[in-house]
């Protein structure tokens, strides 16, 4: 018969093993829509590489500032996401293993931003790190036993078979 807390541990277990597969899904798109800067940056080197022949049309190039502008959008873009895609792979690793709870809590309010998915996983994040028996679970101070590697024998030492966790 399994107890309630070896039921909750198995679903806190489960829970934790799909968690950081969704983040890091999810960091890899946001890396991908990173590269969407280049199209502004190519921009800006367009507008830089149009010729200043004022004859040829009536209206003239564009000012000089809008190609460092576009350059600067476009870096300042794949930068950004490119640092946020990033840190949400990281958060996947440290879910795994137990890590940086704080963290992940700031980069699940993060990832909220990201509609649609990003707010599933995070609205998803919340609700599994700030149950109490996912806390104890990341805090090795308080009982819980902190990596997964640590813990692979758990539930059938618990129902007398420990012979079997070897």
């Amino acid at each position: 018969m399994v107890t309630d807390s070896e039921r909750q541990l198995i679903v806190d277990e489960e829970h934790l093993r799909m968690l950081p597969v969704f983040y890091w899904v999810l960091g890899a798109t946001e890396c991908f829509l990173a590269l969407y800067g280049l199209v502004y940056v190519g921009l800006g080197i367009f507008f830089a590489s149009i010729p200043i022949d004022s004859a040829s049309s009536s209206a003239g190039p564009p000012p000089a500032f809008i190609a460092s502008l576009f350059v600067a959008i476009g870096a300042g873009f794949m930068v950004v996401f490119g640092a946020v895609g990033i840190l949400t792979i990281l958060t996947g690793f440290w879910i795994r293993k137990r890590r940086h709870r704080t963290a992940c809590l700031v980069m699940a309010g993060l990832s909220c931003l990201s509609v649609p998915w990003g707010t599933i996983v995070g609205v998803f994040s919340f609700i599994v790190l700030l149950s109490p028996s996912v806390k104890t679970l990341f805090d090795p101070g308080s009982g819980g036993s902190g990596a997964p590697e640590s813990r692979e024998g758990i539930i059938t030492a618990s129902n007398g078979d420990a012979g079997a966790a070897s």
